[in-house]
């Protein structure tokens, strides 16, 4: 639940009906945005919203009657359209000076995703992304926070991968997962320089050594980061099943739960390898 909201303003499907896990569809979701959209914006920004909906994403409105209802994407596009419709409807209202009724928009979408309890949540730019939960999420905000240096733009482009192909619809779970080991590979390289590929000989033999040397710490902190390798190792080993290829005729892809275990346990690991590749340079 939201700080903002209290207990004297949320409604009893939402204080004791079981939220379970979050749905990657819902009618009341879709009939939500579609009614806010019709209430509050459809006199003003209806046909707007609709040509630049239709350039961006290729697909269509209906006309019905004497008009275009741009609130039937909400209830009857793919849904794919239905997230890249949230993010045009921002997008006019901003480009028409409107930045009150654009933040309303925006907190809107974004309260309406966490009630209706569907798997996506929107960014301040109102782009939808794949959500999981809030640890989650900070756990790749913070990961984001120490990639900004210009040193780890080419970690940071194959980390921004991993969460987009996640976000993608149909999502592409392998290239997610792919993605994520490529800047832990990247990251790798920084630290030792004449490494090539990234494998669990590497991780024990040589990565491990060089972070160890600038990790500090005493001797107990020592032997849990020693450990923290030996699990990275591990991870890397896992990983390579995706990385090179399946001997079968069918590749199978990582579920969405294991892919989202990927990339918040390689966000960590990015995390912490950062800091050590800036000490050591």
């Amino acid at each position: 639940m939201n700080s903002s909201e209290s207990q004297d303003h949320l409604r009893f499907s939402q204080l004791y009906l079981e939220r379970g896990v979050p749905t990657r569809d819902s009618t009341r979701f879709r009939n939500r945005l579609a009614a806010f959209f019709s209430e509050n914006l459809r006199e003003r920004f209806n046909f707007p919203a609709k040509q630049l909906y239709e350039r961006e994403t290729g697909s269509i409105v209906k006309f019905r009657g004497q008009a275009w209802i741009f609130s039937d994407v909400f209830r009857e596009a793919e849904l794919r359209d239905v997230l890249d419709a949230v993010t045009v409807v921002y997008r006019v209202i901003l480009a028409d000076r409107e930045p009150r009724a654009a933040a309303a928009w925006l907190a809107f979408t974004s309260r309406v995703m966490r009630e209706e309890n569907v798997g996506y949540s929107v960014d301040n730019n109102c782009v939808a992304h794949f959500h999981v939960d809030q640890e989650f999420e900070r756990n790749r905000a913070a990961t984001v926070a120490v990639l900004q240096l210009p040193q780890f733009a080419a970690v940071r482009a194959a980390f921004d991968d991993a969460y987009r192909h996640l976000d993608s619809l149909p999502r592409d779970t392998k290239a997610s997962a792919r993605s994520m080991f490529e800047a832990i590979e990247v990251l790798t390289r920084l630290i030792v320089p004449n490494a090539q590929n990234l494998n669990r000989w590497l991780v024990e033999n040589t990565l491990k050594q060089k972070c160890l040397a600038v990790s500090g710490g005493d001797a107990t902190e020592q032997k849990v980061l020693s450990f923290m390798f030996d699990s990275l190792a591990d991870w890397v080993d896992g990983l390579h099943n995706y990385r090179h290829g399946q001997a079968v005729e069918s590749p199978v892809a990582p579920s969405e739960e294991l892919t989202v275990h990927v990339l918040a346990t390689g966000s960590a690991y990015l995390r912490q390898l950062a800091t050590y590749a800036i000490r050591l340079h």
